[in-house]
């Protein structure tokens, strides 16, 4: 039996013309049988033994032959050639090459074959063939063979990631910026974890470096633009990154057709130091709004999951991320050249009509003032900068010193504020693990908020959706109960050994004045001795409507005092009295 038939006699045929066809999922440097010139030659043989022409030689090369998305450029070539008539038979090492999606792909694909008299050899499957009905039932039958033993595979990929990423490896993607991945065991795995960029370390010294100048407060965008003046490259042209695919993407992208370098961004900045890997922590991408982010990624009971070897220290890493998210900068600086005030430049100071951040500026008297950022509909409203300065400051220096000992709720506020003040100190190992929780607390709770956004924002709505949805929350409030626990236990050790400074409670007659502790702080310090006392400070307009007489300071500026924490009853900041 002829292992070939055609429609049409053999010897009516001058040349039979064939197309050979080879795809591999992805491409690998071998001679093997599998490999896309391995599939090439065989099929060139088959044809050569049978006196067959080759006229066609098509490749797809890194294309999925079971993804219903993957689009194969040299497969639609093929077919373009049968629908042209400019093939008589079409060979293929297995038909697993020619698609993995079961017999009713298959079938397709031959329907259109027989459409325009072409038939259909396997190299490796010398029983396919399509010209008899025995044909194309072997032919249905691999096929869904073929898909079968795909679907146990990609089973077996699933299976293999799931185990992965429970240890926080990972399976896919490019490490981040100054880190590299090695492959080290965990457990019985051997997974892909992250460390330092040992083979380029000036990386790892721009991500330090970075870190150190977000910590002191200096924006992203300030950030990126000090790296691109000194013409440190992009990490988008580090040669591990600038593939000809990426950056052919990166162009198509731009609304210039100018070939103008990658450069230094704010969200460059943002993207690398949000990254949780350079704090150690295994991460996960998950929708927020219509972009992803990288987070932390958790074991069931909350608890982030720490594989890698992070730039810097997992708490370092929170440390960071609290004080990028935190309202309440107390150590940002200007970017520009505008000089630095007690009271403006850290979100502090609010207007009480608009509740916007007040700013700082100057009227045609050369006179500096807090001022509103946002005056539409209070026709700017403004306060002296020296007037608010000093009578806030005296405020929370006349309730310290005002304290009542023997008072619950006097002793109570002090002690809050003394743990504040220890915790911005390197007093022991105790503060340093309590520091570390209260940054992880800090962390899981902004996660849960987002969450609670994401949900609200309608980004979960089906069954399965709200399932996950359910079971992070619940992974989230498991965490933030342990780390509860977990800073009362470290607070009993060190409440009765922690004191504010003594020069605070007796500050002397002016607590303002020459030789005082307020005295000898730049702005900086004193916005850090303000922190531990008021979340802020609110400014009411300077005349009464009815009247429009002037308002004096202390009616027009309200302390925000810092709640207790312990005071079950006390839902919100408490305001003024400035003197208990």
């Amino acid at each position: 039996m002829s292992p070939f038939v055609s429609a049409v006699p053999a010897e009516q045929l001058d040349t039979v013309r064939v197309a050979v066809y080879a795809r591999q999922s992805k491409e690998r440097p071998d001679a093997s049988e599998a490999s896309p010139d391995g599939q090439m030659a065989a099929g060139a043989s088959l044809a050569a033994s049978r006196g067959w022409k080759v006229v066609h030689a098509f490749k797809d090369v890194g294309r999925s032959g079971w993804d219903p998305n993957a689009v194969r450029p040299a497969f639609e070539d093929l077919m373009s050639a049968v629908r042209a008539g400019e093939v008589d038979v079409v060979v293929v090492s297995e038909l697993s090459r020619l698609t993995r999606k079961g017999a009713h792909d298959a079938l397709e694909i031959d329907k259109e074959f027989k459409k325009y008299g072409v038939r259909f050899v396997s190299v490796l499957e010398p029983f396919l063939d399509t010209s008899n009905p025995i044909g194309v039932a072997i032919f249905a039958l691999i096929a869904a063979l073929a898909k079968q033993d795909s679907d146990i595979k990609a089973e077996r990929l699933r299976g293999a990631k799931d185990q992965i990423k429970a240890v926080g490896g990972r399976h896919s993607s490019s490490a981040p910026y100054g880190m590299r991945a090695v492959r080290e065991k965990i457990g019985n795995l051997v997974v892909s974890v992250l460390e330092p960029d040992q083979d380029n370390p000036e990386h790892v010294e721009i991500v330090e470096r970075m870190v150190e100048m977000s910590l002191a407060g200096i924006s992203d965008n300030k950030i990126a633009t000090t790296l691109e003046s000194e013409g440190v490259p992009a990490p988008g042209e580090a040669e591990r990154r600038a593939t000809e695919k990426r950056m052919q993407s990166i162009k198509q992208r731009r609304v210039s057709n100018e070939d103008s370098p990658i450069r230094w961004r704010a969200q460059t900045v943002r993207w690398i130091l949000s990254h949780p890997a350079v704090g150690g922590f295994a991460s996960e991408r998950v929708k927020r709004g219509k972009a992803y982010v990288n987070v932390i990624a958790r074991d069931e009971g909350g608890t982030p999951l720490t594989p890698h070897r992070g730039v810097i220290a997992g708490a370092r890493w929170l440390e960071l991320q609290e004080m990028r998210s935190k309202r309440n900068k107390s150590n940002r600086q200007p970017g520009g050249e505008v000089t630095p005030r007690l009271l403006s430049g850290w979100r502090f100071t609010t207007c009480g009509i608009c509740t916007g951040s007040m700013g700082q500026t100057k009227n045609n008297g050369g006179q500096d003032y807090y001022m509103c950022a946002n005056p539409k509909g209070h026709g700017g409203l403004a306060v002296k900068r020296k007037d608010a300065d000093d009578y806030v400051a005296r405020c929370v220096w006349a309730r310290l010193a005002g304290v009542d000992v023997d008072d619950d709720r006097d002793r109570r506020w002090l002690a809050e504020a003394a743990l504040r003040f220890a915790l911005r100190c390197d007093l022991s190992g105790v503060q340093e693990a309590r520091r570390e929780t209260a940054a992880h607390l800090e962390h899981v709770r902004n996660s849960i908020a987002e969450l609670q956004a994401d949900r609200k924002a309608g980004l979960y709505r089906g069954r399965d959706e709200l399932a996950m949805w359910r079971a992070t929350m619940t992974q989230y409030r498991t965490f933030e109960d342990r780390c509860t626990a977990r800073l009362g236990e470290l607070d009993e050790q060190t409440a009765a050994a922690i004191q504010v400074p003594s020069a605070w409670r007796e500050p002397g007659e002016d607590p303002l004045g020459p030789g005082s502790p307020w005295a000898a702080w730049d702005v900086f310090k004193r916005r850090e001795f303000l922190d531990l006392f008021l979340s802020g400070i609110s400014v009411g307009p300077g005349r009464d409507p009815e009247t429009r007489k002037y308002i004096a300071i202390e009616d027009r500026v309200t302390l925000h005092w810092r709640r207790l924490a312990s005071d079950e009853y006390q839902n919100d900041d408490e305001e003024t009295p400035a003197v208990l």
